[in-house]
């Protein structure tokens, strides 16, 4: 009799993929529309801009570190969740509320404290749901990235346009509606979804006193992004502290799980080099595209956030064909390691870079570069990502000591988070002194900016095929 385990995925997966697509619609409009709104809502400079978004972005995906050992200790996956997303649809809310200058800053805190409850937690719940090296794995994976990708979607083709004709409020509105349609689904789903991680501690009191922590960490986060300046030095100061607990925690363990966890870190730190430039999807080039790209394609209006959902749009048609390759190769034996994609992905992205350079030479006769060269950079960019990020996430619940998952999940969207600050960094490479310089002067910043960004990506492509080489021989002679 066949077994059927080994070929039809959990019947948690459809509710955690409706889950997250909701949840990340919402981050996406607000993640999408930010640089826009504080260069012509709050009238930031482009350095301002990036510099703000960078830190906000470092700490959203920095918090989940925290929210993964909240769960694993305290609250339980889905406990967990379920908090994330109550603080998530709060500070949407206020992003909302006519009132910017008041509303601004505690929304964006509150939001990142909620995605530090949600966002590892419902990537490390799906984890639950396999064995430990089921080779449903990577495409089961694969399958929940594509609903990701289907929230950016949502948000790219909605937001832009509702931006434009209701106004910013409108907008930011609607990422609050997408997590309260999240969380029904997710609470639906539950009799499905099984949890190993058993909350701890249920009292009433001891949930208040959680909460209040949660409240006080908002409002410590709201102080650091209104001065970014402390939190551009003290990010980087925690990633070095953060790199010698990892060495220390992996050197105690035993040989397996050593090679492992020696693994999942260099995964780890190359990631950050590719969400560095990943996320100039939403910073300088999502400026380049508001600025310089025609919003007309064959007569059809394009909002500037179309753009990065285009991205979205490719990862969902490229996402079923890189699950099914995997699946087969799996089964086969000859899935290339995590490493080998890794350093493909990074590529693919340096290669879409070069293609956004090259637009910049030939500008039609009003000066705007055609947007098919934008959505061609973009499929690069999206191989790229495909290579890399649900392959990640797969590696963490696959590589990681069954207690530290919750932790390590964290610890890959802080890798996440410092790739948002070093984009900060490096998007200013492309800022604009002011809105009097010529269409041909933007041009030429933008394309120096995106062949820097290309020799970077070319660079730690080559340098990881070099060091899977030598870890594969260190590992050898052990």
């Amino acid at each position: 009799m066949k077994n059927t385990t080994n070929t039809h995925q959990p019947k948690a997966l459809p509710f955690l993929f409706l889950t997250e697509m909701w949840e990340r619609f919402g981050f996406y409009v607000v993640q999408g529309l930010l640089v826009l709104y504080m260069t012509q809502s709050f009238g930031f400079s482009d350095n301002e801009s990036y510099t703000l978004l960078g830190v906000f972005t470092a700490l959203v995906y920095i918090s989940p570190i925290v929210g993964g050992l909240v769960a694993s200790h305290l609250l339980g996956f889905k406990t967990a969740i379920v908090w994330g997303g109550l603080f998530l649809v709060f500070g949407y809310f206020l992003l909302a509320l006519p009132y910017p200058d008041m509303f601004f800053y505690p929304g964006l805190a509150i939001i990142i404290v909620g995605n530090g409850l949600f966002k590892p937690n419902i990537s490390s719940l799906l984890g639950t749901q396999y064995t430990g090296h089921d080779p449903r794995r990577d495409s089961g994976f694969t399958i929940f990235y594509i609903g990701i990708n289907v929230g950016a979607l949502l948000a790219g083709f909605s937001s832009g346009y509702i931006k434009d004709m209701f106004g910013w409020g409108i907008s930011f509105a609607l990422a609050s509606i997408g997590l309260m349609i999240g969380l029904a689904i997710f609470c639906y789903g539950l009799r499905y979804i099984k949890d190993t991680h058993k909350k701890l501690h249920t009292n009433t009191l001891f949930k208040l006193r959680l909460l209040a922590y949660c409240l006080l960490a908002a409002i410590a986060i709201c102080f650091l992004l209104k001065i970014n300046a402390l939190a551009i030095w003290l990010l980087p100061c925690v990633g070095v502290l953060l790199m010698v607990y990892l060495t220390v925690l992996t050197l105690q363990h035993k040989a397996k799980q050593r090679k492992d966890l020696i693994t999942l870190n260099i995964l780890i730190i190359s990631s950050i080099v590719f969400w560095m430039l990943f996320l100039q999807i939403f910073y300088s080039a999502n400026l380049f595209v508001d600025r310089l790209v025609d919003k007309q394609l064959f007569g059809i209006p394009l909002s500037t956030t179309v753009f990065y959902a285009t991205e979205s749009l490719f990862v969902i048609l490229l996402g079923p064909l890189f699950a099914w390759s995997w699946n087969k190769l799996g089964k086969k034996k000859k899935n290339p390691e995590p490493v080998n994609k890794f350093a493909a992905g990074i590529f693919f992205t340096g290669l879409g870079f070069v293609v956004l350079a090259a637009s910049t030479l030939f500008p039609n006769g009003t000066g705007f570069i055609s947007p098919l060269w934008v959505f061609s950079s973009y499929f690069l960019i999206t191989i790229g990502e495909l290579l890399l990020s649900p392959i990640g996430l797969s590696a963490v619940t696959l590589l990681s000591p069954e207690k530290l998952t919750g932790m390590m999940m964290g610890v890959w969207f802080v890798a996440n988070g410092f790739g948002g600050i070093f984009a900060g960094w490096l998007a200013r490479m492309s800022s604009v002194p002011n809105a009097d310089i010529t269409i041909t002067d933007k041009l030429a910043i933008y394309q120096s900016a995106f062949l820097y960004y290309a020799y970077i990506a070319f660079f730690v492509a080559f340098s990881l095929f070099l060091v899977q080489v030598a870890l594969k021989h260190f590992l050898r002679t052990r």
